[in-house]
């Protein structure tokens, strides 16, 4: 793997919802869920208050239809249709990831849980997909030509070649070196909720905690201060 790609980072808002996501949820519970978290100030709240959660939501479900069917139409079949998502940074460390969950609470937000994974952990990516940028930007020029609901007009957002396209993760090398002198950012979509119960990561804080392999998210874990 490049050296500059060595780390997938996770913002989450409860250690009780790890790995879940808005649109995993039946649709009586999204209204509780979204209040809850526009009560907390969580992660990117103002997208769950009611003003915005329904242009929201039906964004995020047109995006995310569009990323299992891209990649179901060009690679092959995905293990779930609705992903966990990660963010890849570039050079990314630990230290870093910790900063970057605090910097939204410039935005009113209460601070997040940052957790990380290590790439050279993970043993199979056959159900992981990525794409330049997070997938509403890299989707957003088609988004907005079938009427979706966007923020913004349009005025000096980027639609760059590899923009409106999902990729298989054995992949990652191969775009970060076509786009590495602009300094892209990439979001990881995993597709198998099996493969991150059983994957090694580290919960980021004053206490750095580590689960074991194949111990997932209820399993024994190790505990270290920062």
């Amino acid at each position: 793997m490049d050296d500059d790609l060595q780390l997938l980072v996770h913002f989450f808002n409860d250690k009780e919802t790890l790995f879940k996501t808005i649109t995993m949820a039946g649709i009586s519970q999204v209204a509780e869920i979204c209040d809850k978290i526009a009560s907390q100030k969580g992660w990117y709240w103002p997208r769950f208050a009611e003003s915005e959660r329904h242009d929201y939501l039906k964004r995020r479900r047109f995006v995310e239809k569009e990323l299992y069917e891209d990649y179901t139409h060009e690679y092959g079949s995905l293990k779930e249709k609705i992903p966990v998502y990660f963010y890849l940074y570039p050079n990314m460390t630990k230290q870093k990831a910790i900063e970057l969950g605090q910097q939204r609470m410039n935005h009113g937000e209460i601070e997040p849980h940052v957790l990380v994974i290590k790439i050279q952990d993970i043993k199979d990516i056959r159900n992981i997909t990525f794409t330049l940028n997070d997938s509403h930007s890299a989707y957003w020029k088609r988004a907005m030509e079938s009427g979706i609901p966007c923020r913004g007009d349009g005025n000096g957002h980027v639609v760059l070649e590899d923009h409106n396209k999902v990729f298989p993760f054995s992949m990652i090398e191969q775009i970060h070196q076509k786009y590495k002198a602009q300094h892209i950012n990439y979001e990881i979509q995993i597709w198998d909720y099996q493969l991150l119960e059983t994957m090694r990561y580290t919960l980021l804080g004053k206490e750095e905690t580590s689960t074991q392999p194949g111990a997932g998210s209820s399993g024994r874990s190790l505990r270290s201060r920062r």
